[in-house]
């Protein structure tokens, strides 16, 4: 089943069946029914909630496309989060989660394992932390923290499967958490959203700069690999064209980059060889 919480790429909705007024007026009150379910379900969850605990707020009903825009609407209205997608991407989106690795779901396993005898924190008890939190209170300091590491757990399951371990994820998620409840007990953040709302936004903030950051990595990696492979023909075109080793500056002109910049490459390239078992031919070895 796919779910389409802008109501796009789904099939038109079949035309209204005749019916009598009670009918309707029925199928209307299973419909309010349905959204207080889901109001009900997303507040004993920090205020999020998954696609496929959507579609169960509505047993037996089969949504229509103005009601699924009702249902995206009224998220929005109440601060829901839906975890399954994201809010900007209109395209169809599968149920689910993305899949973890075997490494990655042990890691989930052992983590959930961890948190089982840790009472997730409710906006009261949140909200009387915090005040005690701004009085220098260490224990409503360490309540908060613990008792929001299930936030960062369903967080990090959410990034997970873009390039960097689930480990990662929930260590940075971690690190962002004791900030921002910092910031708190500093007093220098202005919580209009709410303590959950606050959190939720420091910690999504941080695990997408991380997953941004190996991403640039991997980009600054291959671009790299490109120049240095670039090089080493540029050499071998060389030194069969000239009958020698060609110099620095000779090589800078061949490939169009600094000096200081084929130096880097040279480098690289011997310290890659150095590690690598068989180095093969056409290395940059006798390059200074």
């Amino acid at each position: 089943m796919v779910w389409d919480p802008r109501g796009q790429n789904s099939e038109p909705d079949a035309e209204p069946e005749s019916g009598s007024e009670d009918r309707s007026m029925e199928r209307k009150e299973e419909f309010r029914e349905g959204l207080a379910r889901l109001r009900n379900k997303a507040a004993g969850n920090y205020n999020h909630i998954t696609i496929g605990e959507i579609l169960a707020c509505f047993p037996g009903m089969e949504l229509t496309k103005d009601q699924i825009r009702l249902i995206y609407q009224y998220a929005e209205e109440e601060r829901i989060i839906i975890e399954d997608y994201q809010p900007h991407d209109t395209r169809s989106v599968p149920l689910g989660e993305p899949k973890l690795t075997g490494e990655e779901k042990a890691y989930f396993k052992m983590y959930l394992e961890d948190l089982k005898g840790v009472v997730p924190c409710g906006a009261d008890e949140a909200a009387m932390l915090a005040e005690r939190l701004l009085t220098g209170d260490e224990t409503a300091l360490t309540r908060l923290t613990e008792g929001h590491l299930h936030l960062v757990l369903k967080i990090a399951r959410r990034h997970s499967g873009r390039g960097v371990l689930m480990g990662d994820l929930v260590q940075e998620g971690n690190m962002a958490l004791v900030l921002a409840l910092d910031e708190m007990a500093a007093g220098t953040s202005f919580l209009a959203g709410g303590i959950r709302e606050f959190l939720t936004a420091r910690v999504e903030t941080a695990m997408k700069a991380l997953v941004s950051e190996q991403g640039d990595h991997e980009k600054a990696g291959e671009k790299m690999a490109r120049e240095a492979n670039r090089l080493l023909a540029a050499t071998a075109e060389l030194e069969e064209e000239l009958g020698r080793e060609a110099t620095l500056t000779e090589l800078s002109r061949r490939v169009n980059l600094p000096e200081d910049k084929v130096k880097e490459l040279i480098r690289i390239s011997l310290n890659a060889a150095e590690f690598s078992p068989d180095t093969g031919d056409g290395d940059l070895s006798s390059e200074d």
